[in-house]
């Protein structure tokens, strides 16, 4: 039985709806329901069910109508199972095994108690559902908080028990569930708002604030919607019909939050971009009051705090926000908040409490910066009915994909979604995972602009009408405020990446992608190009290389013949054991794990003996869809190509399942099981959980048709799940021949420290530096290629600067041929070099990046002691770091210790202590050596 109060009283049976006798026995049985589960008093029933003195034989009238309900709530033919449209059925229905309980009236002195299942009453269902919302919404998961709220509030059917309250019921529990509604709809127009959906709320939002016109949560949240879709005269109008509402019904001033939100929409000021632009500006007014951070929504736990924003140069007061000017391109149709963002997204804030994570840090950054302007009806001209989606399900594609690609949306205010690769880490290849998104955009959004190819090289895609897109990506070095571990709200940004990227997006064309040369050179080795003959500059991204394709490498294989014989040696142990081995390659980036793995798999292809190779590779973008790296060994197992069509594709897998299964049962049961797989997207570790066996049958048969080996790169970006998969597919694929290689960096370590331990027929390669001849053969041959002769003076300072790895002097080589230098003059840390050592220095703790900034103000070699002093900080910390810095091979035990005895390091590469220097600002860095000279005039 099922219980319906959000709307008209109902009572829901195995044949629909139940029922009910007269206005005492509903009005009885409504008032149980709303204290479901609760001791309810007889003279609180009796005041509820008669207004002022009850009659002398009300207390038997209420006795027969509880006699009644428990009649009928005990009848036979009325069980749990709701008609069309009632509440979901969580706990299952009828008498079955996990029925929810039946309900039951029980006398429980003083009074009654009514006994209901918590999903068999649609308000306990609400209340549960509408707190996982929130607790969503405090979590900063809009999407979802979104989502779940609506799914609650659609359980409503009107008024709460809209019979009885048109009987004469004027109970007091019915106006505050209506409020309580109210608050959730607060919440969710706030989840709404920060997904961007203003365009999908407005309307709602227009009818709740005429209705409630001083209720201020709404009123903001309007405002808000109304500035967002560029109604800005609009939402000055409602503030001073709420300010006239205000004195006119409570003789008061609006709160200070509506106060500031007027304030920042005639400033166009560019914290009303932000997701949270709410919650930012209430812990502001609080801040100015002196109070604590105001709650506009009640749920809990309370958001972390904005770091504060800095002031332009030249700047006043420091505390001050400043309006940012007016735009100089307002005929360009760019709403003045967008391009206000864009140059002043540094502009100070009110100081507010630390965020969680140690406190505010700075640090200079190369960062790479996407907008994303999307507009319905495929032109800036088309009109708004002809949009195809509505603009929050663009927002929620555009931030999907974002962080797919492991960037974070930093804003997002009417058509352009602002957002950041590059922090709270730095990545190697932040620039290309920019561009790949800017592309996955254009594609899941449909319109690739006249001619465009498509990325798997097919004939160009004609224009689609639907969204016109326009992605810019800018790249370059800027100075960032975070928490010192990356949490707490968006990082702060200031420099001139922001307004080049907005001058940027300006000149692209629907259906277009434009980059700066910045972010071309750093993604070259991943995205092609082509050039732009339009004003504007930049360069139009084409098509992600594929993995084969990447450049970069180096020319040959060199310094790793005792490696090249163990591989050797591994896959004769297969061939000759036919039984399953399991290897991992562990090493920096640029030691040359894929280039070792490259040689093992062209060994894997000569002989008599030939393998089979499938290849995987963890990414980022793989993050929201874990299984992806799987689902390409098994594409690349039936030969099928990325340019397939799906049908080309489904003939290719059933073939090579037939092939090895057979037409029975067996083949044809593994043929719909791997369709699926290949054919779902975004599943994730329970998908593999319940399909790794067919994974696991597919791969042995290959196997045991001929021998295989399976590659699994870049290991420490794939999810836990697929990690288990792989580590232990070569035990229970059986006896049969199968290599399964694996190359990681250090970091997979950290996250699995008994990687590969305990496998029967395991090895595990750790690749060290090369030898300085290995790096002196490497460098001759790369530099051989052009005719350069290295100068002899020249030539031990680059060994020294490379430190053994191939990357580095494949990098180093570059620069002197592309920008050669005048005597021996020694070459910039290269850019990509930079940009890889930035990223591993950001791997480490807040802590020790501290202690990596402390040491490298005092020079070459240093001590625990020396970096305390530095840092004004504790020895034994400073010590603890410096050894977890060195198992990371950031730095180098020095052979001799200090005067004192003490241990001393020194960095691993100088190129090391030049990046780190790079992340400071000059002022903290003189402050440091000023340091670090004092300490070294108190040592003997």
């Amino acid at each position: 039985m099922r219980f319906r109060v959000l709307g008209p009283l109902t009572v829901l049976g195995r044949g629909g709806p139940v029922a009910l006798g007269g206005i005492k026995q509903r009005a009885a049985l409504g008032f149980l329901l709303l204290h479901a589960n609760q001791v309810v008093a007889t003279s609180t029933l009796l005041r509820a069910l008669w207004t002022g003195n009850p009659p002398p034989t009300a207390r038997k009238m209420l006795q027969n109508a509880i006699s009644s309900l428990r009649g009928l709530l005990s009848a036979e033919d009325i069980e749990g199972e709701g008609g069309e449209g009632g509440i979901a059925d969580r706990g299952g229905g009828g008498t079955g095994e996990g029925a929810a309980p039946a309900p039951m009236l029980l006398t429980h002195a003083p009074g009654y108690l009514l006994s209901v299942h918590t999903d068999a009453l649609d308000l306990t269902a609400y209340q549960g559902t509408a707190d996982r919302g929130r607790a969503e919404l405090a979590a900063g998961s809009w999407i979802a908080a979104a989502k779940t709220l609506r799914t609650a509030l659609e359980m409503w059917q009107g008024p709460v028990l809209a019979d009885l309250a048109e009987a004469g019921a004027d109970w007091p529990e019915l106006t505050g569930i209506q409020q309580a509604r109210l608050t959730v709809q607060e919440d969710l127009f706030e989840a709404e708002l920060a997904c961007g959906g203003h365009h999908e709320v407005v309307q709602e939002l227009e009818a709740l604030v005429v209705a409630e016109p001083v209720r201020e949560r709404l009123c903001a949240e309007l405002l808000l919607a109304l500035y967002r879709c560029g109604r800005q005269v609009d939402a000055l109008e409602l503030y001073r019909r709420t300010r006239t509402a205000f004195a006119d019904k409570l003789g008061l001033e609006p709160g200070r939050v509506l106060r500031d939100m007027e304030r920042a929409i005639l400033e166009h000021d560019p914290v009303l971009s932000q997701p949270d632009a709410l919650g930012i500006i209430a812990q502001e007014s609080e801040v100015k009051r002196g109070g604590p951070p105001a709650q506009l929504s009640r749920r809990t736990p309370p958001q972390p705090a904005p770091p504060p924003r800095l002031a332009p140069a030249g700047a006043g007061s420091a505390g001050r926000r400043t309006a940012p000017p007016r735009p100089a391109r307002a005929e360009t149709g760019t709403p003045p908040a967008i391009v206000g963002m864009a140059r002043h997204v540094a502009a100070r804030r009110s100081t507010p409490p630390a965020p969680s994570g140690g406190g505010l840090t700075e640090q200079r950054k190369q960062l790479s910066m996407l907008l994303v302007r999307t507009h319905p009806g495929g032109s800036p001209q088309g009109a708004p009915q002809d949009a195809a989606q509505p603009a929050g399900c663009l927002t929620a594609t555009i931030r999907e994909e974002i962080e797919r690609h492991g960037g974070k949306v930093s804003g997002v205010i009417g058509p352009v979604t602002f957002a950041l690769f590059g922090v709270p880490r730095t990545g190697e290849d932040d620039a290309a995972r920019a561009v790949q998104a800017g592309l996955a955009i254009r594609d899941r959004l449909g319109c690739r602009g006249p001619g465009r190819p498509d990325p798997t090289g097919q004939a160009p895609a004609p224009a689609r009408a639907e969204t016109a897109v326009r992605v810019a990506v800018a790249t370059g070095e800027v100075l960032v405020t975070c928490a010192a571990d990356g949490t707490g709200a968006i990082p702060v940004v200031s420099g001139a990446v922001p307004e080049s990227c907005m001058e940027l997006l300006e000149t692209v064309p629907p259906g277009g992608i434009r980059v700066c040369a910045a972010t071309r050179r750093s993604s070259e080795r991943t995205v092609e190009y082509e050039p732009v003959e339009e004003p504007g500059g930049g360069s139009e991204p084409v098509v992600v290389r594929p993995d084969h394709a990447r450049a970069g490498g180096p020319p040959a294989l060199m310094g790793r013949e005792r490696e090249v014989e163990q591989l050797r040696g591994l896959l004769d142990d297969v061939r000759r054991r036919r039984r399953p081995h399991f290897l991992t390659v562990l090493g920096e980036p640029g030691l040359g794990k894929s280039r070792l793995v490259a040689e093992l798999v062209a060994m894997a292809g000569r002989g008599s003996g030939e393998f089979t190779v499938l290849t995987g590779r963890g990414s980022f973008p793989d993050r929201g869809a874990p299984l992806d790296p799987l689902r390409r060994i098994v594409a690349a197992a039936a030969g099928i190509e990325p340019s397939d069509s799906a049908a080309s594709g489904d003939d290719k897998l059933a073939r090579t399942v037939h092939r090895l299964f057979g037409t029975g049962e067996t083949g044809t049961g593994m043929l719909a099981r791997l369709r699926e797989l290949l054919r779902s997207e975004g599943q994730d570790a329970v998908a593999l959980t319940a399909d790794g066996e067919v994974w696991r049958r597919l791969l042995a048969e290959l196997a045991a048709e001929r021998p295989l080996v399976v590659v699994f790169e870049d290991a420490h970006l794939a999810d836990a799940s697929v990690l288990d998969f792989i580590q232990y597919l070569g035990d229970t694929a059986g006896t049969v021949p199968m290599l399964v290689a694996v190359t990681a960096r250090p970091e997979l370590l950290d996250a699995r420290p008994g990687w590969g331990g305990g496998l029967r027929d395991a090895l595990t390669l750790t690749l060290d530096p090369l030898s300085a001849e290995g790096t002196a053969g490497l460098l001759a041959a790369l530099l051989a290629r052009d005719g350069y002769t290295l100068p002899r003076e020249l030539r031990q300072e680059l060994l020294t600067r490379i430190g053994g790895n191939p990357l580095f002097a494949v990098e180093y080589a570059h620069e002197l041929r592309e920008r050669p230098l005048p005597g021996s003059a020694v070459p910039p840390v290269p850019e990509y070099v930079h940009r890889v050592i930035a990223s591993r220095v950001d791997t480490v703790p807040p802590d020790a990046k501290a202690v990596l900034v402390n040491a490298s103000a005092l020079g070459g070699v240093f001590s625990a002691e020396s970096v305390a002093a530095v840092g004004d900080g504790d020895r034994a910390e400073a010590a603890k770091w410096l050894d977890c810095l060195e198992r990371r091979d950031l730095l180098r035990r020095s052979r001799h210790g200090s005067p004192a005895g003490e241990t001393q390091y020194a960095f691993r590469y100088p190129a090391i202590r030049d990046v780190v220097d790079s992340l400071v600002s000059p002022s903290m860095r003189e402050e440091k050596l000023r340091r670090a000279v004092s300490w070294s005039g108190r040592t003997p």
